[in-house]
């Protein structure tokens, strides 16, 4: 029964793990063909050919992702890059909500696989986006989460750099104009100490000041564009507000000269925007066709489910159902089988019964031979016949009640075939009154009323 009980629970797990969906990810093929896209992508990236890159990241994406839970670490990890390379474009182009859509599904992978530098570089980059999107909540959320992270987890100082300058954007925004200041001079001073440039922090700052009621101050900062690198994008709208310095200044040839770059402003500026449709366009694009896709298979998982629980609950009701049949076929076989086995047990009872019966008798009128033959040492011979059917009856009486004597312990030996009061005080040559008084005395000490119910504890 315990066998069968184990059997019909391995034959329902495995049951189980047969209707379980096989996982669906990417094939070996699609994998190489992903870590491809992947690094003609970064070459573009490294060429400042952002628009070129972004279709090679889709193509990343679009060659591993399946159900988060069916691919494998390998494939988040590259989807996860992938990912943040595509938000990497949408920041330069100035999208980002879309930027912090891509960045939420690298970090959602980073997640999964337990990523942890990327997932810090993952949170300071949408700290970055609600920053610029005002959305100050979460911004300081992302910002506070990476915080305690930058000095055990990241070695890259550009992760301080980033968490230092959404800092102070947030003091920014708060009006708090010192201590976004004193941030970025902080910073500042924390890159000239280890010889690093500090152009664009130095822009970022005069940035501020410009939009602060230091605006003043912003000039020399600003300046520091000229040195920095850039895109003509950012070049163009710092020399703008360059130029309106120097008018406020009265100074007509350095306001003109900023404004020379007004043309490329425009043309940089259209550019951008172009751009920056055309690059949310595409991930738009992929995005409703793989939402599409997750979506089928999230449906076609959780109908294999139900299908292959159906099938279990079929071939469970069958198991029970012969499980039940078995169950009532083994309670009636073990009942018959017990009716049996008491009917056997109990003719060999009557058959061991009639045997030892017919021993005891056999024994009797042996010992009432020796008896009447009124030889010498009757009682010696008796005791003889005695030991020798049974050798080890007397050494267990004597174990049991040490406090019998050598005649109670005769005594006894005669009562048991039984010889009469009469015929153990001829055999042991003693009294008939004396008799009695021994048995009663070896009733007593063995708390026994009959000399067969003794002998039947050392009697096997």
């Amino acid at each position: 029964m315990k066998a069968f009980r184990h059997t019909l629970g391995l034959f329902v797990l495995l049951c189980m793990i047969a209707c379980e969906r096989m996982p669906q990810h990417a094939s070996p093929e699609d994998l190489e063909e992903a870590k491809a896209h992947y690094d003609s992508g970064f070459v573009c990236l490294q060429q400042d050919s952002l628009m070129q890159a972004l279709p090679y990241f889709i193509q990343v994406a679009e060659k591993l992702e399946y159900l988060p839970e069916d691919m494998t670490d390998e494939e988040m990890l590259l989807a996860s890059r992938a990912y943040y390379q595509m938000a990497y474009v949408f920041r330069w182009k100035m999208a980002s909500n879309t930027e912090i859509d891509a960045l939420q599904w690298a970090l959602a992978y980073q997640r999964r696989v337990q990523d942890t530098t990327w997932i810090v570089r993952s949170s300071l980059e949408l700290a970055s986006a609600f920053s610029t999107l005002k959305e100050h909540d979460s911004a300081r959320c992302y910002h506070d989460f990476v915080m305690p992270y930058l000095d055990t987890v990241s070695g890259d100082l550009n992760d301080y750099f980033v968490a230092q300058h959404v800092l102070s954007d947030l003091y920014y925004d708060q009006h708090q104009f010192d201590s976004c200041f004193m941030v970025q001079r902080n910073t500042m001073a924390f890159k000239a100490r280890r010889g690093m440039s500090t152009a664009n922090d130095s822009v970022s700052l005069g940035i501020c000041m410009y939009h602060s009621p230091y605006r003043l101050e912003a000039k020399p900062y600003l300046l520091k564009i000229l040195s920095a690198k850039t895109g003509d994008l950012e070049r163009c709208a710092i020399m703008s507000l360059l130029e309106q310095i120097y008018e406020e200044e009265g100074n007509s040839d350095s306001a003109a000269f900023c404004h020379s770059f007004n043309k490329t402003y425009v043309k940089a500026e259209s550019d951008r925007v172009s751009d920056g449709m055309l690059a949310v366009k595409q991930y738009e694009n992929y995005k409703t066709e793989r939402d599409a896709r997750l979506t089928a298979l999230r449906e076609q998982k959780q109908a294999q489910k139900v299908k292959g629980l159906r099938a279990v609950c079929v071939i469970v009701a069958l198991l029970l159902l012969a499980a039940s049949a078995f169950v009532v076929y083994h309670r009636i076989y073990r009942k018959r089988m017990n009716q049996v086995n008491e009917a056997i047990q109990r003719d060999l009872q009557e058959a061991h019964g009639a045997l030892e019966a017919q021993a005891n008798e056999a024994l009797r009128m042996k010992v009432r031979a020796i008896y009447d033959d009124k030889w010498n040492n009757t009682f010696g011979r008796i005791l003889e016949v005695f030991n020798t059917a049974y050798p080890d009856a007397l050494a267990k009486l004597k174990a049991a009640h040490p406090d019998l004597n050598e005649t109670e312990l005769d005594i006894s030996v005669l009562s048991f075939f039984p010889f009469r009061m009469k015929e153990i005080a001829d055999i042991l040559d003693l009294r008939e009154n004396t008799v009695s008084k021994y048995r009663t005395a070896i009733k007593k000490k063995t708390q026994t009323e009959v000399f067969e119910a003794l002998w039947e504890r050392f009697i096997g």
